[in-house]
């Protein structure tokens, strides 16, 4: 569920978010947002979902647009806001509200009387001599190396301080418990907080308090240990599964189980629209399709060869582009590839452990790929080079520098019903297959 919680900071924020559904409105029209109709805000859901995998409810744009009026002024989650920031262009929200946030700051009254100072110097300095303006300079600037060293020293992490998960091995669904650990006492007002990527919300934690989160989908989650909102820690949490599995959903907020979770044939791994009407998925919306198959193994994710064929729908009521996604899990990191047809690029992406290149900032027109009649996926990783061949073609070559340890699962996505046949992965030192 959306959370309309009020953050601390509401009128920054809340001004943060008024600047950004503005540009949103900007970009894709009309320009008036009294003048939206349904199917504007059908054109809005499809187009963030496709680029960000967040698909929000005509109800939930229109609450965030203020067209549908609640007690308190709704205000999203956090992967909500991220995904609003990436479709204008930013990494995340965190980013946005950085760069967001020079056109609202409000000048304080301490600075106020600052800037008085100066004027009334530069009034009279034709009055004093110039070692007194030197001297009054040279005070101001002390006063703002001093709060500058006090704000940074105040703000500086800790050290020796971990994050722990107690049971990060489980099966689907599974609560996880998160506790800190230190050699020193932790106080219960320091600001410590914990991020689930898009999988559960985020949660304040502190030196005697445990958390507990429940997670619905296989998969690795790398849950981060935050202080004064920058990383310190990171661990990750495993929700394994018994060979290929497939679950699905509309949203981040929801997902169905397909079949119960019970293994799908790894030589034709496919569900009928049966299978997803039986598992309650809406299927007359925008809706994904993952298989997964989540294990520990001993293969190094930077040296290694997959394969598949895979096929996807020709084209859905309400869906302008048909993607399809490999996500290859590593214990720290991951490698991700999003492709799509010629027509919708934009939307292509590929991320191998730190690098990432969208398609809606670099023309990705070599990656178009359209396996409506199958298509074939190769993705080999040797040293930390990865290279990407789509239907016997090399298309990509790119490098990455930070480790995403060994391989713990795989997980392909299809916009719609897909099907992959015999995806396949090995070590390229041990021959190991995953």
């Amino acid at each position: 569920m959306e959370s309309n919680s009020v953050p601390s900071s509401s009128q920054s924020a809340f001004d943060a978010l008024d600047a950004c559904c503005k540009t949103i409105i900007q970009k894709i029209g009309p320009a008036n947002i009294e003048d939206w109709r349904v199917s504007d805000y059908n054109r809005l859901s499809s187009m963030l979902g496709k680029q960000t995998k967040v698909y929000l409810s005509i109800n939930t744009l229109k609450r965030l647009f203020g067209q549908l009026k609640t007690p308190q002024r709704y205000f999203p989650q956090k992967a909500t806001r991220d995904a609003l920031a990436q479709f204008i262009g930013y990494r995340d929200w965190q980013e946005y509200e950085l760069v967001i946030a020079s056109q609202f700051v409000e000048i304080k009254p301490e600075r106020q009387e600052k800037v008085a100072e100066i004027e009334k110097v530069e009034e009279i300095k034709s009055k004093f001599y110039r070692n007194y303006i030197y001297t009054g300079i040279s005070v101001f600037l002390l006063l703002i190396l001093a709060i500058g060293f006090y704000i940074w020293k105040s703000a500086a992490e800790p050290t020796g301080i971990k994050l722990i998960c107690e049971n990060p091995f489980g099966n689907v669904p599974h609560t996880a418990v998160f506790r800190l650990e230190s050699k020193s006492v932790l106080k219960d007002s320091d600001d410590f907080k914990v991020d689930f990527m898009d999988e559960a919300l985020q949660s304040s934690i502190s030196g005697k308090k445990k958390i507990a989160k429940f997670f619905r989908n296989p998969g690795v989650v790398y849950v981060t240990l935050l202080y004064h909102d920058k990383p310190i820690d990171t661990v990750s949490v495993y929700m394994q599964t018994k060979g290929w599995v497939a679950n699905s959903g509309n949203d981040t907020s929801r997902a169905y189980p397909i079949a119960g979770l019970k293994p799908l044939n790894p030589k034709n791994i496919y569900v009928s629209k049966e299978q997803l009407d039986s598992a309650g998925l809406t299927t007359n919306k925008p809706f994904l399709v993952g298989f997964s198959n989540i294990k520990p193994s001993h293969i190094n994710g930077d040296n290694f060869v997959f394969n598949c064929r895979v096929f996807s729908e020709q084209n859905r009521p309400g869906t302008q582009c048909v993607e399809t996604t490999v996500i290859i899990l590593g214990e720290k990191h991951r490698h991700l590839l999003t492709l799509n047809r010629s027509n919708c690029v934009a939307f292509s992406q590929y991320k191998f452990s730190e690098t990432r290149v969208l398609g809606s900032e670099q023309f990705l027109g070599n990656m178009a790929f359209d396996p409506s009649n199958g298509g074939d996926i190769e993705i080999r990783v040797v040293n930390k080079k990865a290279m990407v061949s789509l239907n016997g073609k090399a298309v990509l070559a790119t490098s990455y520098k930070q480790s995403i340890g060994k391989v713990m699962g795989i997980k392909i996505l299809f916009s719609g019903i897909g099907k992959a046949i015999s995806p396949r992965l090995q070590d390229l030192s041990t021959a190991e297959i995953f």
